[in-house]
């Protein structure tokens, strides 16, 4: 009986990738792909007489031919739960099974590998790339891989690797049954993705689904701060570790430049690691440093190490990374920021940045594509910290409404006029000797205007050369 991959981007090829090189068509006959994006057979990259391809033109000869002996399928995290070809598997009771499900299902055979999953709405990117650096630190990148949805599939390392460390979205999260990490992390739960889950809470179980089989002796680790990650203290059937910014109340936690491990009772003994080294320290870094170094701790990672790995760690690109200036107004990609959430962090980012310091008029470029988010939540951070809004795609009119009266914005037709407004904006702050930034931050989606964030950031980055080569031609 063949097997089903449903979506055919970088998911489905490693899952393709990896059935052939077992030589899975030996059992089933054929290899079963569908993909509706490619507007025919030859749009896909792949040669091979055992693979049968299927699209929106063809599928009639799927559903008619072949549809009854499908034994599983594979789905990628980009195909919605509403899918057709999904609605018509699940109505003939066929397995539908995500990538990281298939992998661990596949990886069953190492009795002894160890997987760190980290999830959660916002950090998931920088806390598994903290954890890469340690790895790397340690001379365990032969043994350890580190990949899912940050860069490569899981299923591309479970041949070559001993342990795994993992970056899971709740896409993939929506199609397992037997996953099972011995560290699983759950930084926080925040609105997103509310234009593929019915509401909120839909979203936060599909999150939760990671720790549903979790035995007493593995480690569930939480954020204290955050109620809809600690919430799972107690409930998720492992032992619980809370980090934070609250001493009295977190078994790891940062104080006075250090994060405190007071791990006795898993690891035999507590440990600090210092961050007065560290390149950057803002808060929100700060907060995934600790659920790195705490799961890198579980797993065996020495705090020296540990620490040699954040002291090198730089902020990744489009997450509030200065790109420069121009006469004294400094501009921050934050393009990473696709939710309300991201956007207080970074506001708060620099509330701590300024501390002491000159303080900055911020303009912050928001908007992209909706989402289904209710942006009540970043009104009192923006009134607090933010001169102005420029607000611009597909969700302009949304925040319009949501802001007005509120806050000062204006409206920009594309990004080059929201750079261009920003700039101006801060113009007199400038003449009267203070400095300004244009902050985007935008809230959305990306996938109104751009192929996705990193475009964006790198959009904006073009519009702000652009414009600086402007002013300093006329000078």
């Amino acid at each position: 009986m063949p097997d089903l991959i449903l979506g055919f981007g970088k998911t489905g090829s490693a899952v393709y990738g990896y059935i052939k090189g077992k030589n899975g068509f030996a059992k089933s006959g054929k290899l079963l792909i569908y993909d509706d994006t490619a507007e025919n057979a030859g749009g896909f990259d792949v040669q091979d007489d055992n693979v049968m391809f299927f699209n929106k033109r063809n599928e009639e000869i799927l559903f008619g031919r072949y549809f009854k002996d499908i034994e599983r399928c594979v789905v990628s995290p980009g195909i919605p739960r509403n899918h057709q070809v999904i609605l018509k598997l699940k109505r003939a009771n066929i397995p539908v099974l995500s990538e990281i499900e298939f992998a661990y299902n596949n990886l069953q055979k190492k009795k002894n590998a160890k997987i760190i999953a980290i999830t959660g709405t916002n950090g998931k990117t920088t806390s598994v790339t903290l954890c890469k650096g340690a790895i790397e630190a340690a001379g365990l990148s032969g043994k350890t891989f580190v990949g899912g949805n940050l860069g490569v599939p899981f299923i591309s390392g479970i041949d070559d690797y001993e342990d795994f460390i993992l970056e899971v979205s709740s896409f993939q999260l929506e199609w397992i049954y037997d996953f099972k990490p011995d560290i699983a992390v759950l930084l926080n739960v925040e609105d997103d993705h509310l234009d593929r889950y019915l509401n909120f809470d839909e979203y936060r179980l599909t999150k939760y689904k990671m720790f549903k089989n979790l035995k007493y002796n593995d480690v569930a680790v939480l954020n204290q701060g955050d109620y809809n990650s600690s919430v799972l203290k107690g409930v998720a059937g492992s032992n619980a570790v809370l980090y934070g910014f609250e001493e009295d109340k977190c078994d790891v936690f940062y104080k006075d430049g250090f994060i405190n491990l007071r791990l006795k009772d898993l690891l035999g003994f507590n440990a600090e690691i210092s961050l007065k080294d560290a390149a950057d320290k803002r808060k929100f870094v700060i907060e995934d440093m600790m659920a790195a170094a705490c799961s890198l701790a579980l797993y065996g990672i020495s705090p020296d190490v540990i620490k040699k790995a954040f002291d090198g760690y730089r902020l990744l690109r489009h997450r509030v990374e200065c790109i420069g200036s121009i006469d004294s107004v400094y501009f921050y990609d934050d393009s990473k920021a696709t939710n309300p959430a991201a956007v207080v962090s970074a506001l708060n980012s620099f509330g701590a940045l300024s501390e002491g310091g000159v303080k900055t008029d911020i303009v912050l470029i928001l908007g992209g594509k909706d989402k289904g988010f209710n942006y009540e939540s970043i009104v009192e951070p923006v009134k607090r910290s933010v001169k102005a809004c420029v607000l611009m795609g597909e969700t302009k009119e949304i925040l319009e409404k949501t802001l007005k009266g509120r806050v000062e914005y204006m409206l920009a037709g594309d990004m080059e006029d929201a750079v261009v407004k920003s700039f101006n904006y801060l113009k007199d702050t400038v003449k009267s000797g203070g400095s300004g930034t244009v902050l985007l931050s935008p809230a959305s989606s990306s996938f109104d205007m751009f192929k996705d964030y990193a475009d964006r950031g790198d959009v904006f980055k073009k519009c702000f050369e652009k414009l600086k080569n402007s002013f300093y031609e006329k000078l």
